[in-house]
């Protein structure tokens, strides 16, 4: 749900009561018709070091490189880390 950020200051604290009431709610602020922040509950966040524990867990899967060799692990990582997102923004 898209809100200026004039009515977002005037009704933040009943917008926070709304997102732990509903943690699924997120309001888009806006400036001017354009989207410059979004203000949602902290249970749609991955939990912290997830990305963390979850690359190297990566690594461990690995094969082991040949001596000077360069392996790339950056290619398609955000699809190893954060595969959650895909599922929430459709």
């Amino acid at each position: 749900m898209q809100i200026p950020i004039s009515e977002a200051r005037a009704k933040l604290p009943q917008l926070i009561k709304q997102l732990r009431e509903d943690p699924s709610l997120s309001y888009e602020i806006t400036v001017h018709q354009e989207i410059v922040a979004e203000l949602r509950s902290p249970s749609q966040f991955p939990p912290g070091g997830e990305a963390a524990k979850q690359l190297l867990a990566l690594i461990d899967q690995l094969p082991p490189a040949s001596a000077g060799e360069a392996t790339d692990i950056s290619t398609h990582v955000n699809e190893h880390l954060y595969p959650s997102l895909d599922e929430t923004t459709e």
